[in-house]
């Protein structure tokens, strides 16, 4: 006869029974998991809540040169170095468990490898489990297309700077003829020697952007970071556009509010940045008003916005903007009337966030006017690389910053 012990003992053992099959199954599927990770081509890792490494597949291994039983348990900040492309450092913290979206995926990122460096693209999801969250980071290796961009844009840098000194001569020629030096034309022959003069002007202007671009995607850019009288400075930089804003027949205004004093800027750079929207906003305004509202964004930021009442963007055209030769229509109408080479809004983009600030634009649609923004830092920007030079003869110092 079985006893009373034997009878409870009978359905716990079973029980414990059915949970070890179970946890040996997750098990199995955990490690089919991994074994699926680790065999993809793309590198992938994940760390738990410490940022301490739990998977580290091949194409990791193969790029660090490290095997994943040296650096299981490891922090990541101890294995994988990464920087941006002004080689600014990037902590493990900085993207994992973010909810951001913009931060957990990030573009163009250097990966310190064992033997070269990586361009990679990361895209981090979060793995939830019975325990601790995980971190799966996932590196999509760019180099050779980051390499092919470097030598396209090699390429063209190293053209415009041979196409610069004949398109100066070919315009200096055509100004002489212009001005009759050589002898008297037609007014039909002026016409086209205008025409002429104007196609070689936006020529120039290509070839100065291209270079413009070159220097700044490359960090040879120099800037130089001073204190700017907000105020006083936009007040100068925009007099000019009263008198081309009322030969439009547009209201144009300027407010700078007044809790809006100094910002870190180069002097140049900013008045390019803001006469650069203001002039599209010009361009493409035909009725209504232009507004230029400056204002204190926070504690470390003011924000410039342009405000027009133009022709507006479609929603689906707006990732377009801030884009190499980024026309909203390439139709022949649109390139002349605006004239432009494709590139402004671009360098507007590299100008503005080399100094530590930000762009945007904003619309409701076509015919409901655009606003297009930018900040710049209060204080001086720590993301520049800073050199002070003696003046020679002056008893001051400027900073002058290559970015």
């Amino acid at each position: 006869m079985a006893q009373p012990d034997d009878l409870n003992t009978k359905p716990l053992q079973s029980v414990t029974e059915e949970i070890y099959k179970k946890n040996l199954e997750l098990l199995e599927q955990r490690r089919r998991a991994e074994q699926l990770l680790y065999g993809i081509s793309e590198a992938v890792f994940a760390v738990d809540k410490e940022l301490n490494i739990t998977l580290f597949n091949h194409s990791c291994e193969r790029m660090l040169g490290v095997s994943a039983e040296d650096v299981l348990g490891k922090h990541a900040n101890e294995i994988l170095k990464f920087t941006t492309e002004k080689n600014e450092l990037i902590k493990a913290e900085d993207f994992c468990f973010s909810k951001d979206a913009e931060k957990s995926n990030l573009e163009a990122v250097v990966l310190k490898g064992q033997d070269k460096n990586y361009y990679v693209n990361i895209k981090t999801s979060l793995i939830a489990g019975k325990g601790d969250e995980e971190c799966l980071v996932t590196m999509i290796d760019i180099t050779k297309e980051k390499e092919l961009e470097k030598t396209k844009d090699d390429f063209i840098s190293i053209t415009s700077h041979e196409l610069r000194t004949p398109m100066t001569i070919i315009k200096s020629y055509l100004w002489m003829l212009g001005s009759e030096k050589g002898g008297p034309i037609t007014d039909k022959q002026k016409d086209y020697i205008k025409k002429a003069t104007n196609g070689t002007e936006r020529m120039l202007n290509l070839i100065n952007d291209m270079l413009n671009i070159s220097k700044l995607e490359h960090g040879k850019m120099e800037m130089k970071i001073e204190k700017i009288n907000v105020r006083e400075f936009v007040g100068e930089s925009l007099s000019d556009f009263n008198i081309k804003t009322k030969e439009k027949n547009l209201n144009f205004d300027v407010i700078v509010k007044d809790d809006v004093n100094e910002v870190y800027a180069d002097q140049v750079k900013l008045r390019e940045v803001l006469t650069n929207l203001v002039g599209n906003s010009l361009k493409f305004t035909d009725t209504g008003r232009i507004t230029v509202l400056v204002e204190k964004l926070n504690d470390n930021f003011v924000k410039v916005s342009v405000i027009d009442s133009g022709r507006g963007i479609e929603k689906n055209e707006m990732d377009k903007l801030f884009r190499k030769f980024g026309r909203l229509d390439n139709s022949y109408q649109t390139v002349a009337e605006s004239g432009g080479t494709g590139l402004g809004l671009y360098i507007v983009k590299q100008l503005v966030e080399s100094i530590g600030g930000k762009v945007g634009a904003e619309s409701e649609g076509a015919g409901k006017g655009s606003t297009f923004w930018f900040t710049i830092p209060i204080q001086m920007p720590q993301n520049v690389r800073s050199t002070v030079d003696q003046a020679s003869n002056v008893g001051t110092a400027t900073s002058n910053s290559v970015i």
